[in-house]
């Protein structure tokens, strides 16, 4: 899938295309505008979440996974994680924010998406956007920009849906003392640390016992299933060294492809929004009337947006709306907009949302990129698409042949071709020139012997798999891994001595003296951490884990219910004493208090969404994704 070409592939293009598509959500592909609800997996008020945008998305996921795996997905993953169900919610909250973002009569201007694609670095050549790159990009991805900034222009609103929810939020001052005080004050506490390594030495083996351990954990040294196999390849890079490309078919690609060169007509505006809502129109509309006069006085037109405009969206940047197309804005503006000249300013325009005072401030006239900026690219690409379709059709007709012949052995014979061959490998440890091949390997791993693959494809090309012979995983004799068992048997017992002797101390906390005495008998260090607080407990000498327990300690309850463990240590610990939070500069606290809005925002939007998915008309179709 994606992230796997980006993953594999050497081509720093490939890669590019990859993480971009990723970045801007593109799994919604340009059907925002309700579907088929036929082939629906979801649809939310009406709108339809397609099969095609889930399986997109579900893909993205999964190859993301296996990507964190180190391209192999343990069993039964995707089930215990719930997958398929998380694609799907992510896919109706994300269209639960898109409408969102029109019910507040937010929009997305081309000025927010050239700067969006501009910065990204995978259209970048040398630090600069490059339109070259951009659109060779995604034509290797079947795409065109209109289709590409169709799915960015719907991130961008989803983005500011989401901004628009949690800004709700408001931090008071009470509040706000009171989580300062709660994250910072301070703590001091006793403790006594056991390291399963101080008591290595102190596990003796017996034959006996090693056996038993065994036993009790053979499967853990089960061997990997291994295979042998048999394939051919067909590279699409072998491919591309045998095509030219004529200037003939660079033109007629180019002339069917126009629309994706032709930059339409843009307009760059500014507005003031005096907001409506039925009951105050006559009221808003005087002071409409009275700011267009004085713009026709001589008033800065952006000075007077900052200060009375009520969208939210464009009010502190002067009302500076970007740079925008046809389509983008309601019909009444836009038909307002694209009848203005430059520096020209409306009379009043009336929309759904209130009364506006518009001002072209720069117009870029529709023009189309010239055939000779854009040829190096074009002939790239159709180079890459013809040697995909050539490996494509040659295997494709190896595979017929290979029916036909009765095996890939008599197949190999009659064409006089050479299979390629590996030796037994496990699917963890594949031979080098099998590896970074997900799909290869997984059919690999699921095929029987003497069965044949499927077509697979890769990322260099395509490949057909016979599997040659299966060692399925056995349960080595205990002579075979008697290091290893030795090894682990003295770790695991290590860490069973340590943590008996936490546990020793943990019983005797309740008086800090019988603690104490405890610790001394144990022939083990009695320590105190410094002050440390919830905001600081990571300078703590105890793990952040510990210190954060240790947190809920007091003197009426000193002791807590069970040791702390960090990895192979063991902690034993007791409450010994509590301040409060040192006095905090204005600076701190206004950090504090823009995380602390950050964290509420996080809430609001997480609650918002929770209301809006038990108050809108959403239905599943879960058996489109069994």
């Amino acid at each position: 899938m994606l992230d796997y070409l980006r993953k594999k592939t050497k081509s720093p293009l490939l890669q590019g295309l990859i993480v971009v598509i990723i970045l801007v959500f593109i799994f919604w592909g340009t059907n925002m505008s309700g579907g088929d609800k036929r082939d629906a997996v979801a649809t939310v008020n009406g709108e339809a979440v397609t099969l095609s945008e889930y399986s997109r998305e579900y893909s993205r996921m999964i190859d993301t996974l296996r990507e964190q795996f180190g391209g192999t997905l343990p069993a039964n993953i995707i089930e215990s994680l719930g997958i398929k169900q998380q694609v799907l919610q992510r896919l109706i909250q994300q269209t639960l924010l898109i409408q969102g973002a029109r019910e507040m009569g937010l929009h997305a201007s081309n000025w927010e998406i050239q700067q969006a694609i501009s910065q990204q670095p995978y259209f970048q050549v040398e630090g600069t956007f490059s339109h070259d790159r951009y659109t060779q990009i995604l034509a290797q991805n079947k795409m065109t920009p209109k289709q590409y900034e169709a799915g960015l222009r719907l991130e961008i609103l989803s983005q500011k849906a989401s901004q628009g929810v949690s800004g709700l939020t408001v931090v008071t001052k009470w509040e706000l003392n009171q989580r300062f005080a709660f994250n910072n004050n301070q703590l001091k506490v006793d403790f006594a640390s056991f390291a399963a390594s101080d008591f290595r030495q102190d596990v003796q083996v017996t034959d006996a016992q090693l056996q038993t351990y065994f036993q009790q954990h053979q499967q853990e040294y089960k061997s990997a299933p291994q295979v042998k196999i048999k394939y051919l390849a067909f590279p699409v890079a072998e491919a591309m060294e045998e095509l030219t490309i004529s200037a003939a078919e660079i033109k007629a690609s180019y002339q069917q492809n126009i629309a994706t060169y032709q930059k339409p007509e843009t307009r760059t505006a500014r507005h003031i929004l005096l907001k409506t809502d039925g009951t105050n129109d006559e009221a808003q509309k005087a002071k409409a009337e009275e700011a267009l006069e004085k713009i026709k006085a001589g008033e800065d037109f952006s000075a007077l947006a900052r200060k009375i405009s009520e969208d939210p969206g464009s009010a502190d940047q002067g009302g500076n709306l970007g740079t925008f197309s046809r389509g983008q804005m309601v019909p009444a503006f836009e038909e307002a907009v694209f009848k203005l000249d430059k520096k020209e300013v409306s009379e009043l325009i009336k929309t759904r949302f209130g009364y506006h005072i518009i001002e072209v401030t720069d117009i870029s006239p529709a023009e189309i990129t010239p055939l000779a900026e854009v040829e190096e690219s074009i002939r790239r690409t159709l180079k890459q698409q013809q040697a995909k379709n050539k490996a494509f059709a040659a295997a494709g007709t190896a595979y017929e042949k290979i029916f036909q012949a009765g095996s890939i052995a008599a197949y190999s014979q009659q064409e006089e071709i050479t299979l390629q061959s590996a030796g037994f490998f496990s699917q963890s440890n594949p031979p080098a020139e099998l590896a970074g091949k997900p799909r290869l390997l997984d059919q690999a791993f699921n095929l029987e012997k003497g069965e044949l693959s499927a077509l697979i494809e890769e990322a260099d090309g395509y490949y057909i798999l016979f599997i040659d012979d299966v060692l399925e995983p056995v349960v080595p004799e205990l002579k075979a891994v008697k290091e290893e068992l030795i090894t682990d048997f003295k770790s695991a017992k290590s860490r069973e001595l340590a943590q008996a002797a936490a546990t020793e101390i943990l019983a005797a906390c309740q008086e800090e003296s019988t603690f104490k005495q405890a610790v001394t008998e144990a022939g083990a260090r009695l320590q105190t951490s410094p002050w440390f607080s919830r905001s600081a407990a990571d300078r703590s000498t105890l793990p952040a884990a510990i210190s954060s327990t240790a947190l809920t300690l007091s003197t009426s309850h000193p002791c807590p219910a069970t040791i702390g463990t960090d990895n192979s240590t063991f902690y034993a610990y007791r409450f010994l004493e509590k301040r409060a939070s040192p006095a905090a500069s204005e600076a701190d606290k206004e950090e504090f208090k823009a995380s602390l809005r950050q964290e509420k925002q996080v809430a609001t939007l997480e609650s918002w969404l929770t209301h809006m998915m038990a108050t809108s008309e959403i239905t599943t179709n879960p058996k489109l994704i069994e």
